[in-house]
């Protein structure tokens, strides 16, 4: 039998729009039983699941997804692992009774975790692997805890059959150890998928709403762009607000009727919502955004939208996709909307390009081949998995000629 894949996930199974359900989905197509742990729903929860829900998921019930192929496990914890150590420890104790009962039935597979204060739940889980596969730095995002995480990173250092990182950055935060790097990528069905055609001045923001996102920037940005709307597709994920906005995002939100937030929505429904977008745009604060690699790239790419980001990253602009447009004040950002709105349409098929170069499936060889302990040998789209890169620098991209980055 195909070893077994048990993903102890950072997000819920729906909707499937992160790392860990792209590489969940590769698993299944490639004949892989999957258990899908979701993150957990904490004591905030109580009220709106009910108590009988809520307690259920101490125990974790299972509930098949689709056609049978993947094993949801919801679960629930009284505080998030990330508050403090005695939270930290409480869940942990938590997550490995789910652990234990996962895994049971699967010796000799492997384990995937993505948050590392999940990491010590997974000590004595019965797997022939443990993986610790990380897309956030997160002592930098959660401020005042970055010798916690320290901690835990040299205990995964010390414990992990491997280490996964999304960018070549993270890899210093495991001491002697050389973590391999796999990007993020792009679904096929991001690049397959119909197209429609844009609607006028209208602005999109995809992913999750948290400090990272610089609120105060787009404020500045559409109290200049005053016939543009701005379509915000993501879930809220502020320190000690739940699922609420913050009251910086909630003073964009005042805008009015040109300012929507729409939660997150399935990909289908994304897909949409991406080619309805004149120009897509990423205002990351940089102080935020240290050790990211980010999926909204791909994504905008992959449906050929024109996007402006801030400068949250050094290396952006070689690394991003053809035409992607740097700005860092409110004036720059607007300049750079309005001319990604009339650049050549010849930029779009460039920018799908790259996509379709940077797609999942091309990184689930060295993927897999790092999670089950196994040569990389499958080849996905007549290009071969390329070698481990344990020294933090990034695998070169294939990508046709195309505009250079612009910068405002």
């Amino acid at each position: 039998m195909t070893a077994p894949l048990i993903m102890c996930s950072k997000s819920r199974w729906l909707p499937p729009v992160r790392r860990e359900h792209a590489w969940c989905e590769l698993a299944v197509a490639h004949g892989h039983p999957v258990t899908f742990i979701e993150a957990p729903s904490d004591i905030r929860k109580l009220r709106s699941m009910g108590t009988r829900r809520w307690m259920a998921g101490v125990v974790a019930p299972e509930s098949r997804v689709g056609d049978e192929t993947v094993c949801v496990r919801r679960r629930s914890t009284v505080t998030p692992g990330h508050v403090n150590r005695v939270a930290s420890a409480i869940d942990a104790r938590l997550l490995g009774r789910v652990l234990r009962t996962t895994t049971s039935e699967f010796v000799g597979g492997a384990l995937v975790c993505c948050w590392p204060w999940d990491w010590p739940a997974t000590q004595k889980a019965p797997v022939r692997r443990r993986i610790f596969d990380m897309a956030d730095d997160w002592g930098e995002l959660m401020p005042g805890r970055r010798d916690r995480f320290a901690d835990l990173y040299a205990r995964i250092a010390a414990e992990a059959d491997e280490i996964i990182v999304v960018n070549p950055s993270l890899v210093q935060r495991f001491p002697g150890r050389g973590p391999l790097v796999i990007r993020n990528g792009v679904s096929e069905i991001m690049l397959t998928a119909s197209s429609t055609t844009p609607d006028a001045r209208t602005l999109l923001y995809v992913g999750t709403l948290t400090p990272r996102f610089d609120s105060s920037l787009m404020k500045a940005v559409m109290s200049r762009l005053t016939d543009w709307r701005l379509e915000l597709v993501g879930a809220c994920m502020y320190p000690g607000l739940g699922e609420a906005p913050a009251g910086e995002l909630r003073e964009l939100l005042s805008l009015g009727p040109r300012v929507t937030w729409h939660g997150p929505v399935a990909r289908t429904d994304l897909v949409d919502a991406l080619d309805r977008a004149t120009v897509a745009i990423i205002p990351n604060r940089p102080e935020r955004s240290l050790g990211q690699d980010s999926m909204k790239l791909y994504d905008y790419a992959a449906r050929g939208r024109p996007i402006v980001s801030t400068r949250w990253s050094e290396s952006l602009g070689e690394e991003g996709p053809p035409g992607l447009r740097l700005a860092s004040s409110a004036d720059e950002f607007v300049a750079a909307i309005l001319d990604a709105a009339q650049e050549p349409v010849e930029w779009a098929a460039q920018r799908r390009g790259w996509a379709h170069a940077n797609t999942w499936r091309r990184r689930w060889a060295q993927w897999s081949a790092a999670v089950f302990g196994t040569p990389p040998t499958d080849v996905a789209d007549g290009i071969k998995a390329a070698a481990p890169d344990r020294t933090g620098r990034r695998a070169q991209a294939l990508s046709p000629s195309a505009p250079a980055s612009w910068q405002a």
